[in-house]
């Protein structure tokens, strides 16, 4: 069986996990999950890419450079305010632009 992007929000904090998402949905899901998780009053935003790996000669491009890439751009600067990147993940502080909403978010909301 496929995997497919989830998302788990404790109130708090929200993770998306973007296994077994292509790389234009990652980038989709990820400026969403931003956007709505700091709309929502949540502090953080953790976002799993895995360990992908790049052919650096071949240029092929991966979820995480894809990522990197976002992060990079100031795509996401609406709603992060810092960010702390591992190997697998990446941690996003945002900047809360609503007030604390009780209900979670789920992966439809993106």
């Amino acid at each position: 069986m496929l995997r497919r992007p989830t998302l788990t929000d404790d109130g708090r904090a929200v993770t998306l996990d973007l296994h077994g998402a292509r790389i234009a949905e990652a980038e989709h899901l990820a400026r969403r999950a931003a956007q709505e998780a700091s709309g929502a009053g949540r502090s953080t935003l953790r976002i799993v890419h895995g360990a992908s790996t790049t052919d650096w000669d071949g240029g092929n491009r991966t979820v995480k450079t894809a990522l990197l890439d976002l992060l990079d751009s100031g795509a996401l600067d609406a709603w992060v305010a810092s960010e702390h990147l591992t190997e697998g993940a990446m941690l996003l502080g945002l900047s809360a632009s609503g007030a604390p909403d009780r209900r979670r978010l789920t992966i439809g909301d993106l």
